[in-house]
């Protein structure tokens, strides 16, 4: 018997333990977890890793102004411009080799409609018209706008979407869960956001986006299905141009597919500002 009540009294305490710590964890982490951990980790580990104790404060308060002020930032340094152009690069790699690219002229009004006109050879004439509702394809030969998915493959892991969608702000709104914080193996602090489509023609169901906690620049994000599968990955490169910070190369892999991915470099934006016949279907065709 004197050999079996350790045993017991282990069986005992362990979930007692385990389960006073989780109920007032949210609660004493943020002052006691790193004194503490070292002491509990042997008692509660099976039940709970010691790092939920230090993520039960890496929630972030925050509202729907804070939120949408956030992503604007972001969309700053995507677009540059409220309204403008840029040119678009899209390249496909596999196994780190170039495999094909093509080029694309980008142009977007305050209002988040966007046209794309294509510019290589085989496609050239073709273009790409983004409005609120819906998004259309003028194929020069049949003279006809064809109304089309933003999700449409247009080359490799990248969509007519991710061509023509320069602004999170005026397709998602904020899917009202609490933003998370974590490191990243830079040691840079994230700010993790869910986005849900607020507009018909979003490319998107639902986002997941991290930004760099310091300055709101787009770090990396998953795109998600309306079944809420995982469509695919980008990460964000932002250099400096003309002393502001610009999203120069963003990279999309997909799951299932670690030999591929594709990039999409975004070259000269420049202000411009355009007539509102431009966005509409009858300028489209023109």
């Amino acid at each position: 018997m004197t050999l079996l009540l350790p045993a017991i009294a282990r069986k005992t305490i362990k979930p007692m333990v385990a389960s006073l710590f989780l109920f007032l964890s949210p609660f004493i982490s943020p002052f006691i977890s790193p004194f503490i951990s070292p002491f509990i980790s042997p008692f509660i580990s099976p039940f709970i890793s010691v790092s939920a104790l230090a993520n039960a404060s890496d929630k972030i308060e925050a509202t729907a102004a804070d939120v949408k002020q956030r992503i604007e930032q972001a969309d700053t340094v995507r677009s540059r411009f409220k309204s403008g152009e840029l040119l678009s690069e899209i390249t496909l790699y596999r196994n780190d080799k170039a495999v094909e690219s093509n080029r694309y002229k980008v142009q977007f009004n305050p209002n988040g409609d966007s046209r794309v006109s294509m510019l290589d050879t085989r496609s050239k004439g073709q273009k790409v018209l983004l409005l609120k509702n819906a998004m259309w394809l003028f194929v020069p030969r049949t003279r006809k706008a064809i109304r089309i998915t933003p999700m449409q493959r247009l080359m490799g892991q990248a969509s007519y979407g991710d061509v023509a969608s320069l602004s999170w702000a005026k397709e998602y709104r904020w899917d009202g869960e609490p933003l998370l914080t974590e490191t990243d193996s830079a040691g840079l602090t994230l700010v993790q956001i869910g986005l849900t489509a607020d507009r018909q023609s979003a490319t998107y169901r639902r986002i997941r986006l991290w930004l760099n906690a310091a300055n709101n620049h787009p770090v990396k994000a998953d795109f998600f299905l309306a079944s809420g599968k995982r469509m695919k990955s980008a990460d964000y490169q932002i250099e400096q141009l003309d002393g502001l910070p610009f999203v120069r190369t963003t990279r999309f892999l997909t799951p299932g597919k670690a030999n591929e991915h594709t990039l999409m470099t975004a070259n000269d934006p420049i202000a411009k500002h355009y007539p509102a016949s431009l966005f509409t279907r009858q300028g489209f065709v023109r």
